[in-house]
């Protein structure tokens, strides 16, 4: 039949039709391709996996505890995610600055023949460490693994547990790290605001000092000073007006011509000739002509006067002395006859007046300075009791802060004291890693069969591939469903006892050759694999 694009794709269509017998009869025909390609990759994944050497793994699990004391006592300062907080510590303690500290404590030293380098060393080391989380639950981390794998089975124990005591300092340390550093952090801020609250102290206590009549406090003070001078100016005032009004009184009196009392005293007879009762009666008339000008004949202090002249007279006129005429008897004060004479006791009570004033009006100007100096005061008041609330506003919002920040530095010293004491959170190790008895890997079985299920697939896609480029016509079926037409006759193939023997001969051949060069490949894939990895 004709090799053509046409039949090719005739061939093709026809593989989507083909019934389920029909794909056993091209299993059949294309068995060598399967059997070769999964025999070659099952003895080659085999000798590669026999060729492997055997790593031993060591398992450490650490246990993340808790804190022991109830966080209503102690607030924890670390409080991050432990799973993120698990991720950096693994990046610290896999660095290759810390690794290579395990690697010289461990005695991982590099090849001497120079074939692999310290970093080569390093490099493989941090490969074989895995960090595996146990049993996360409810959002936190219960446990994590840290696995050491190694072709010395004495070895992956000890760098096993010596990573796990890694990762137990590294984050005790961490924790003390950031508990020092938050209280050294908390006590710098709370000197700064120390300073500025004594300096905020310091000022208003100096203004209080300069400014003490200013105050808010003394208000009182300066209210009830005002009201004394008022009451001391206001009696003064009293005064004054009182002297002004006897003052002009008098001076009314002078101008009228109202008899006045007078001291008319007979030359020829001295004072000392007058009786005590005669003197007291003189001077009580003398004080009615005063009152009568003052307030007037109906005052009650002139009806009183009046009464008390009375009785006098009644008792001089009683007194042994009495029958002595009292025309013989001279008058010792006597009203003044002429209005236009000068009267010296009005004036001189006016003159007494007028001084009287002027002392009285001496003594307003001080206090009413005093008056004006507290009501300046009393004005300040509210000007300063702002300046001073904002003063005190501050102090007060510096002393909030200032006992926060001890409250906060007081707890970060004690949650320092926890990381310190092991009471706060912490990793405890679990279960140290054993010497291991067997291999962890590889797993032989494992990856033989991977290989020959490999191999088995491998050789199915081979026999299809062949099976679609190839144009011959093996059946009865296929040639009608070719050609649309039925047949009317078939030839078998004969084979010969010859030709069988040929065959098998090349089927054991295969299967030599495939097997052997198996072998080697694998053994070439081994020693390329050491080489690089």
């Amino acid at each position: 039949m004709a090799n053509s694009p046409t039949t090719r794709a005739a061939n093709n269509s026809l593989l989507h039709e083909l019934s389920l017998s029909d794909y056993v009869q091209i299993g059949r025909h294309r068995k060598w391709w399967i059997i070769v390609c999964a025999l070659g990759l099952f003895v080659t994944c085999t000798v590669m996996a026999y060729r492997m050497p055997d790593i031993f793994r060591g398992e450490t699990v650490i246990l993340v505890d808790s804190q022991q004391v109830p966080d209503k006592y102690v607030a924890a300062i670390v409080t991050a995610d432990i799973a993120g907080r698990l991720t950096t510590l693994q990046q610290q303690v896999l660095s290759p600055t810390r690794l290579k500290k395990l690697v010289e404590a461990e005695g991982l030293y590099p090849d001497p023949s120079g074939k692999r380098t310290e970093e080569d060393v390093i490099h493989a080391v941090q490969k074989s460490i895995t960090v595996e989380v146990v049993n996360p639950g409810a959002g936190k981390l219960g446990a994590f693994k840290i696995a050491y794998s190694s072709q010395n089975p004495n070895e992956v124990a000890r760098i096993a547990n010596h990573l796990a005591q890694m990762f137990v300092e590294e984050n005790l340390k961490a924790r003390e790290n950031v508990t020092l550093g938050t209280a050294q952090f908390l006590e710098d801020q709370l000197n700064q605001t120390k300073r500025q609250l004594d300096d905020t102290d310091a000022r208003l206590r100096s203004i209080k000092t300069r400014n003490i009549l200013d105050l808010p406090e003394s208000k009182p003070y300066h209210m009830e000073a005002l009201a004394t001078l008022r009451g001391q100016v206001q009696g003064i005032q009293d005064k004054i007006n009182q002297d002004q009004r006897d003052r002009a009184i008098l001076e009314s009196m002078l101008g009228s011509g109202v008899p006045a009392p007078t001291l008319d005293v007979d030359t020829e007879q001295d004072s000392g000739g007058l009786t005590p009762d005669g003197a007291q009666l003189q001077k009580l008339e003398a004080k009615l002509t005063e009152l009568r000008s003052r307030y007037g004949p109906a005052h009650p202090d002139v009806r009183k006067a009046q009464a008390e002249i009375n009785k006098l007279q009644k008792s001089i006129a009683n007194a042994p002395d009495a029958s002595v005429p009292a025309v013989d008897r001279k008058p010792a004060i006597q009203p003044e006859k002429v209005s236009n004479r000068r009267n010296p006791v009005v004036q001189a009570q006016i003159e007494k007046l007028d001084e009287d004033i002027k002392e009285q009006t001496k003594l307003l100007k001080p206090l009413q300075e005093r008056m004006e100096f507290h009501t300046s005061k009393l004005a300040q008041v509210p000007a300063f009791e702002q300046q001073i609330a904002r003063l005190q506003q501050d102090y007060d919002i510096l002393r909030t802060e200032y006992t926060s920040l001890l409250e906060k530095k007081q707890a970060a010293e004690m949650s320092y004291a926890l990381e310190v004491h092991q009471k706060a959170e912490r990793f405890v190790v679990l279960d140290s890693a054993q010497t291991p008895v067997k291999p962890a890997a590889p797993n032989r079985t494992l990856i033989s069969i991977a290989g020959l299920l490999g191999g088995l697939l491998v050789g199915v896609a081979l026999a299809a591939c062949a099976e679609m480029n190839d144009e011959s016509v093996r059946s009865e079926n296929e040639a009608t469903r070719i050609s649309g037409k039925p047949l009317l006759s078939a030839i078998p193939k004969i084979v010969s006892t010859h030709e069988r023997i040929v065959q098998r001969w090349r089927a054991v051949g295969l299967i030599a050759g495939t097997m052997a060069g198996s072998v080697v490949l694998g053994f070439l894939l081994s020693l390329i694999s050491r080489r690089l990895f």
